[in-house]
């Protein structure tokens, strides 16, 4: 019966997040490491991914000491988030999927001890069996992932980059996108925190405090300790050192609907991050929305290479006399284009657009 709980468990985990992946004895320890059998118990009442307080009343037999005592558990620990439903009022408790979910949360707060040495293992090895189950059955899995959509948006990181002289457009500036919210939260990054646990430091910055959350979703980070409350300037500040580093910024939209307001930004780097780490390991595709395209004016291209190397698709190479863009690899991050110095290298308005970039097949 124990195997039963954890294994079911697991399932509702997985069903409410977007990523697919096998229920095996690793996302099992994994959980045994985060939970108790009693919150693995109680998470089954999660057979939709968002429930509110009247219907998870309905579905368990609790006191109403017991069950706030459990989810302020499974709060704290990264298994649940609570929001405020802006419609509503009414507060929503979300199930989080192993990932993008329960990772992120375990590894936000920064800590060092032995369970999240622990926990980083695991994850690892999660995210290695997941690579393999991907390149076992390529093709086919290939061909399912393309239905699912993209889970963030790709915002340039030069908030000042002439396109065809309309320059950015409002919202797709990362700078305006924050003067939406009066509410913003700092915390570690997971991703990079995650490699410092396995002894894989990142090669790009050595800034580790610099993932941001904005308005209900920051105000749940700070309230149960996933990260600390700061200003408007000092988020600003932030975005501005990680684009001077080459960091990438993909921002998550509610339910990934586009209509609807951003809730996070990640500042990303090859090296480290989730969605980066598991393209380049045959794990996922480089999957996300973006509006832009680099181009480059070969006259002016001295092909110096610096590009080359800070290309975190790796969609730019040298040609005889200037750089050759991939573009079915680029996705309008504009890290490219901020760090040419003869200005060479510019962005493309494309309208919104899907990228998708299949794994990287290995063997």
């Amino acid at each position: 019966m124990s195997e039963k709980v954890w294994t079911k468990a697991a399932t509702a985990m997985i069903a409410a997040g977007p990523v697919p992946m096998p229920v095996n004895d690793t996302l099992i320890e994994l959980l045994r490491t985060i939970l108790s059998e009693d919150e693995a118990a109680f998470i089954h009442i999660f057979t939709k991914p968002s429930l509110n307080m009247a219907e998870i009343r309905e579905r368990c037999d609790m006191g109403e000491e017991e069950l706030a005592s459990m989810l302020d558990g499974l709060l704290h620990k990264g298994a649940l988030m609570v929001t405020t439903s802006k419609s509503t009022g009414v507060e929503v408790y979300t199930l989080m999927p192993p990932f993008p979910g329960l990772f992120e949360l375990t590894m936000v707060r920064g800590e060092k001890g032995e369970k999240e040495k622990k926990l980083a293992v695991l994850f690892e090895r999660l995210f290695e069996e997941l690579s393999q189950m991907v390149q076992a059955n390529y093709d086919n899995v290939v061909e399912a992932l393309k239905v699912i959509p993209p889970i963030t948006r790709v915002v340039p990181v030069e908030c000042e980059v002439d396109v065809k002289g309309e320059g950015v457009m409002p919202l797709e500036d990362a700078m305006e996108i924050v003067d939406k919210f009066d509410t913003f939260a700092v915390s570690h990054c997971y991703c990079r925190h995650h490699k410092d646990l396995l002894g894989k430091p990142c090669e790009v910055t050595e800034e580790k405090v610099n993932c941001l959350t904005f308005g209900r979703s920051a105000r749940f980070m700070i309230d149960y300790g996933f990260g600390k409350e700061i200003s408007r300037e000092e988020t600003k500040r932030i975005l501005k050192e990680c684009e001077e580093a080459g960091l990438v910024h993909k921002f998550f939209h509610e339910k990934n609907d586009l209509e609807r307001d951003e809730f996070a930004i990640c500042n990303c780097c090859k090296c480290c991050c989730g969605t980066f780490e598991l393209y380049y390991r045959g794990a996922a595709p480089m999957q996300t929305y973006t509006s832009y395209m680099a181009t480059v004016d070969r006259e002016t291209c001295n092909a110096c290479g610096v590009c080359v190397d800070m290309c975190p698709m790796e969609a730019l190479s040298l040609g005889d006399d200037a750089v050759v863009i991939d573009v079915s690899k680029c996705i309008g991050c504009g890290v490219c284009s901020y760090h040419c110095a003869g200005g060479a290298l510019a962005l493309q308005r494309t309208g919104i657009r899907q990228v998708f970039v299949p794994p990287r097949r290995l063997g």
